[in-house]
């Protein structure tokens, strides 16, 4: 990006910067009590992170997560803190709602409404809130906005992408470490979607399921390392939950898009679903997060001719190989092996029929080196002591705990048959492992 159209860009960046603040040692130890209350957690990889940015503190680290729950921003955001790691975060547009107050609206609405009489005197609204704690705002579509001045504009869509680009130079340049979300789905709704081939779905998968990480926040990546002469490295992470705090949710989610509500008010069902899980008193879930090897972004053949197409190829393959190396992490839960046993429909099976599956998966997976790497797949939720795959008995067991209880009913046994009540959530866990089984087929 030229420097005078990155300093006509930067004029623009009180819409979208990030404030980061140090947290209040209170705020932060209701989020670690909201979490051990919520998740038994596993991190693996992040010190080796840490110890590569104390021996390279002159350089950009871009974290780059798969994208299933709206819980993956906190969360993330929580552990870089607790480890003392100033991470940014990037956040979509839909998270940034100026006209809702934390402690006038969110707090009374969906924790206690005792909230709102305690704290009358304070004022910071959500947008406000997530920009203090480290987060950077995306626009997703064109939109009319306030500038700095007062005045009002409307942002394109190329206004947009020049925006963002500006911003990750910035981010770069300053040798910042931080986080994209990159996943996209690529399924289509209709005819139209089906012609326009770049349109496409960022951010959270609601099936579970990964088409592969968009190309863009990876050639952004890439030109701000070009323009800042800054090394950028890249971390593929994984985030897994067993269960998805919004795994119900997200059907009421699509209904109250489909039906035209307000994008603020489809958020706020969002976040108050969110709340809501981390405050409830249940059983527990599972949380694994992964880091991979910082891979520096090798930018030593983009010259011209051709500059432009080498950066965006470029990207294309960094997308790849980081979106396949994020595959290969994702652990297998019990309940990910229970719900791939039924067929794709998710009618009702046999009790014996559905063993014979269950032992059917653990026989592959026991013995299963994916991809090209031939990487060995994450058993460790479901071995016991012995270092074995749980029997079908304990699979079934461990799944029916966080699927069949007093809280909700996913699944359940109907006579001498399993049935699946709410296929929409059975379906996120069979696509979470869905990779390790189409190679098999191919």
């Amino acid at each position: 990006m030229k420097d005078e159209f990155y300093e006509q860009m930067a004029q623009r960046f009180a819409l979208i910067e990030h404030r980061y603040q140090k947290v209040d040692p209170l705020e932060m130890t209701i989020f670690r009590l909201a979490r051990g209350n919520t998740f038994n957690m596993r991190v693996l990889g992040l010190e080796g992170i840490k110890q590569f940015r104390s021996e390279h503190p002159d350089c950009a680290i871009a974290f780059k997560p798969n994208h299933l729950s709206e819980a993956d921003f906190l969360l993330l955001s929580l552990l870089f803190r607790e480890h003392a790691m100033r991470v940014l975060t990037e956040g979509g547009s839909n998270l940034f709602i100026d006209h809702l107050d934390i402690f006038k609206d969110v707090l009374p609405r969906f924790v206690d409404p005792e909230f709102k009489d305690r704290f009358h005197d304070k004022q910071l609204s959500i947008a406000g809130y997530l920009a203090t704690r480290g987060a950077f705002k995306v626009f997703r579509e064109p939109e009319t906005v306030i500038m700095p001045d007062g005045t009002q504009t409307v942002l394109g869509r190329k206004d947009i992408l020049n925006l963002s680009r500006a911003y990750r130079q910035h981010l770069v340049g300053n040798k910042e470490m931080y986080v994209t979300f990159p996943g996209y789905s690529s399924v289509k709704s209709g005819l139209l979607d089906r012609i326009k081939k770049e349109d496409v779905k960022t951010g959270r998968s609601y099936t579970g399921k990964f088409d592969g990480f968009h190309h863009l926040p990876f050639q952004m990546d890439i030109e701000a390392a070009l323009a800042t002469d800054v090394d950028v490295f890249v971390v593929d992470v994984n985030v897994a939950y067993s269960p998805v705090l919004e795994d119900e949710n997200f059907v009421e989610l699509l209904r109250m898009k489909k039906a035209g509500a307000a994008p603020s008010e489809v958020y706020l069902k969002d976040l108050g679903f969110i709340i809501n899980q981390f405050c409830r008193d249940k059983r527990k879930g599972e949380l694994s997060i992964k880091f991979g090897h910082p891979a520096k972004v090798d930018t030593s053949s983009l010259k011209e001719p051709f500059l432009g197409r080498k950066i965006k190829n470029a990207a294309q393959k960094l997308a790849h190989t980081t979106f396949i190396n994020t595959l290969s992490m994702q652990p297998v839960f019990p309940a990910n092996i229970f719900f791939s046993a039924f067929d794709v429909h998710f009618n009702r099976i046999s009790i014996s029929n559905l063993k014979e599956r269950i032992d059917d998966i653990r026989d592959h997976l026991r013995h299963l080196s994916w991809g090209q790497e031939k990487w060995q797949v994450d058993l460790q939720y479901v071995l016991d002591y012995r270092n074995h795959i749980y029997t079908a008995d304990e699979i079934i067991d461990r799944t029916f705990d966080l699927f069949n209880n007093g809280d909700r009913q996913i699944t359940a046994i109907d006579g001498n048959n399993f049935v699946v009540y709410k296929k929409h959530v059975a379906m996120q866990y069979r696509n979470h492992i869905q990779h390790f089984f189409e190679e098999k087929a191919a």
